[in-house]
This record gives structure tokens, sequence and C-alpha cells, in this order.
């Protein structure tokens, strides 16, 4: 990334997940400029950035942990709305946002969860935000590397039989935390009913040798701290499936994290193309909602 840009960029670390530690170290030793972390406390991570004068932006669902993000030394806050993929919280980003920037007013937000195009873009500064993360809207475009089947589906806009808002699956049975998947067979399957014990088990030490993690780190944990470690064996097992639709592109079989707003989706372009697109877009509307306001 260096070689391509002298711009600040950024790392992402899911600490609730096997590796998380081991990746974050690797982050921190290369200095990177801003390190985002979800679903564990980061102090340590936040003290060893901060040594270096990088930024520590956390993923939060709500103020209880935003306050705790806060207090452990984030610079930044990412609110992730019920709308959004994956691992969204139960408050909307309508509520979200503008709840947690009056309550944190000297911290920069950034919103996620709903925010597809320019006019998304428009109302979330509208409602307290600094910026927005598209996740979403930025893996349905040529340069992604999400499996071309899954973008076609997800680009689909059709009410029959395409991708709307309302083909979303919101749960905690896939993986253990509650997450919004792409609607499918395969994914309203898992989210009936958590998978067995057994079989979490087994597709969770799976996945952890896939990923070079020894097992003697994973069974200690199930033994001493059976409860977090269920949860972490879960989040894990459903790897597979997750691979199974963004590498392999196989929606039949697979699981696919997926937004609310991809019923605003309709199309797969650049990303210089779509950057430009929301901009002018957020302008207009901006100028547009202005207008409505102003006596004539």
């Amino acid at each position: 990334i260096r070689s391509k840009t002298d711009k600040p960029f950024g790392i992402g670390t899911t600490l609730l997940m096997p590796g998380a530690e081991a990746n974050a170290k690797v982050a921190i030793e290369e200095q990177v400029p801003i390190i985002n972390i979800s679903l564990g406390k980061g102090d340590w991570i936040a003290e060893r950035v901060h040594d270096y004068n990088g930024k520590i932006l956390a993923t939060v669902t709500n103020a209880k942990h935003a306050q705790s993000a806060i207090d452990s030394g984030a610079d930044a806050l990412m609110l992730t709305g019920h709308e959004a993929a994956a691992h969204g919280g139960d408050v909307t980003s309508l509520v979200l946002i503008p709840s947690i920037s009056k309550r944190f007013p000297d911290v920069p937000i950034v919103a996620a969860g709903g925010f597809a195009d320019g006019r998304t873009l428009s109302a979330a500064i509208a409602l307290g935000a600094d910026a927005v993360a598209m996740g979403s809207r930025f893996a349905i475009t040529k340069e992604s590397a999400l499996a071309h089947q899954m973008k076609d589906i997800i680009a689909n806009p059709d009410v029959n039989g395409g991708s709307t808002e309302s083909d979303t699956l919101y749960g905690k049975n896939f993986d253990g935390i509650p997450a919004r998947v792409l609607t499918s067979d395969e994914s309203s399957r898992l989210n009936k009913k958590p998978a067995s014990l057994p079989l979490v088990v087994y597709r969770a030490f799976n996945a952890a040798k896939k990923m070079n993690i020894p097992l003697y780190k994973v069974i200690p944990g199930l033994i001493t701290q059976f409860d977090k470690m269920y949860m972490v064996a879960q989040f894990g097992a459903a790897t597979e499936s997750l691979m199974k639709a963004t590498v392999d592109g196989n929606y039949d079989e697979g699981v696919q994290f997926i937004g609310q707003c991809q019923g605003l989706i309709e199309d797969i372009p650049a990303v210089d193309v779509l950057v430009q697109r929301i901009m002018m877009e957020a302008i207009e509307t901006s100028s547009q909602t202005f207008e409505t306001f102003v006596e004539k």
C-alpha cells in the first residue's frame, strides 16, 4: 500500500477472531496510520498505536460500547447501525448517529449501515456524522475482490428475483453474533437454529487449521472459558460458508454478508466513477435540502 500512495490508510482487526492479536501486532510493527478495532477491548493496541502518533477507529453499536471505546483510547468511532452488513446493532443509523454524536460531540464519527449513494451521504452528515463507510456499496465495484457471481446477484434491482432492501436476514444463529446476510436457502437454513456443539467445534478446528493456528491454543480456551470460546468457535466455523460465497461465488452453498442498502445498488462501476457520482449527488441533495428550509 505504501508503494502506491502517500495518503493515510488503515487496517481492520476483529478482536474476537482467532489470530487477531497477532495481526494487530504486525500492524503496530509496520506503524499503520489507522487501526479499526471491533468486537473487543483494544486498550493495549491504542497505547502502542499512539506511541507512533497513529489513530484508533473503534466500531461500536451503542452508547455503552462507545463510552468504553473512548475510555480505552479510541480517537474516533464507527457507528454501525441495524441496517449494516454483518454485525450491526439493534439501533438504526437514523437514531444511532444523532444520539452518539450529541453524547460525544468532540469525537469524530464515521457512520456505517444504510449508506450507498450521495443522498445517504448527505443524510449522514446532517445527522451528525463526519464521514461514512460504504462497505456493501464498494464491495460491488469492478476493483472489488468479491466473486463476480455475488456482485451480479446483489446488483440486480429486480423486485422479482433480484436483491432489494428486504432481501436480507438478521439473526445470531449463523456465527453466534447478530449479523445481517443476503437471503438465500442456505442462509435461511443456517439461521433457523444454532449449530450443534460437535459441529461447531469440528468446523472451528478446521478453520483454525486453515489459518495456521495451533490447536493447543484453541482447546484450553474451550475448557476454561466455554461460553466465550463457544461463541468464538461459532464465529470461526462460519468462515467456510463465507468463503464459499465471497471467494468461490457459490450462492447456493455460501453465505454473504450484505447490508440493507443493497436496495440502492444497481450497477458495478469502477471505484473512481462511483466516488465522483456519490460526491456530485451529495452536493445536489444537500443544496436541495437547504432550499427546502429557505423562506421564499
